[in-house]
């Protein structure tokens, strides 16, 4: 295998990296909307839908 393929691999890696430390830091836009109260979607997968909070709800009453 050549030297070249794990260049590449620590460049991506580095880019990566880089990249979500600064998304990381960057601010929240002002008039950004809650997104625990989210139901625009029907996207089940979604951590924000409200199906996967129907526990917590339950235990706050």
């Amino acid at each position: 295998m050549s030297i070249w393929a794990f260049v590449w691999m620590a460049a991506l890696v580095a880019v990566f990296i880089g990249t979500y430390l600064m998304n990381k830091h960057t601010p929240k836009p002002e008039g950004c909307e809650d997104m625990s109260e989210c139901g625009g979607c029907n996207n089940i997968a979604c951590t924000h839908h409200s199906a996967h909070h129907e526990d917590e709800d339950k235990d706050e009453h």
